[in-house]
């Protein structure tokens, strides 16, 4: 006999189609369910039926993942855009947010071990695009007038990535009731945004001004 939905389950899913805002979790719910995400995880594939229900842990699952995997890709690419790099501060800010990559790798790590899962990586085609964009701008622009603003332009569309996916791996947790796991990937979202507004500082303050100055030399130059 196959298992009824909830009445509580129906109606969310109601408010869905509708397009109305189901009730707010209480934090007694989030706690319950913190709890039954740390039964799955502690309940081994063998014990466990399986089914093809996947579930919001699944999906924090998976991100995590996927964001592992990301992070140790952006670490080892930092170093050919911190070579390729000319403005001093541009150079160090992307050396302090090589070191920052590190710990935060470090740092899913430990949230791994609160799921109580081995830290594991997926590949993540989204970010090996971004990744091979910015490969690619270097070579063309590598040697150029516009080289830092080119490296600019790549680190930023990395960083709004990961701002957008650690913005939803923390609401997914702050959902589930699992606070320690939410207050890890606050901290990781707080660095990132940190590391965007540098960025476009550098940029808007001095980098795209200095390459700008060469077009309208040119410019000048043929008129």
């Amino acid at each position: 006999m196959a298992t009824q939905p909830s009445t509580k389950s129906n109606s969310r899913k109601t408010a869905r189609s509708q397009g109305r805002a189901s009730a707010k979790s209480s934090r007694e719910q989030r706690s319950k369910r913190a709890q039954n995400v740390a039964r799955k995880s502690a309940s081994t594939e063998s014990k466990r039926p399986r089914s093809s229900q996947k579930t919001l842990s699944d999906l924090l699952e998976h991100g995590l993942k996927d964001m592992y995997y990301a992070e140790k890709k952006i670490y080892r690419a930092l170093p050919k855009m911190i070579r390729k790099a000319d403005h001093p501060e541009l150079k160090e800010a992307l050396e302090n947010h090589r070191a920052e990559t590190e710990s935060q790798i470090e740092t899913l790590e430990n949230v791994f071990e609160l799921l109580g899962k081995r830290a594991r990586g997926e590949k993540c085609e989204a970010i090996d695009g971004i990744l091979e964009e910015g490969e690619s701008l270097l070579e063309d622009f590598g040697d150029s007038v516009a080289s830092d603003a080119a490296i600019i332009f790549s680190c930023q569309a990395v960083e709004h990535y990961e701002i957008t996916r650690y913005g939803s791996l923390r609401a997914f947790a702050e959902e589930l009731g699992l606070e320690e796991i939410r207050d890890h990937l606050d901290a990781i979202l707080a660095q990132e945004k940190a590391a965007d507004g540098t960025l476009n500082e550098l940029a808007e303050g001095s980098i795209n001004d200095a390459a700008s100055e060469y077009d309208a030399e040119e410019e000048s130059a043929l008129s």
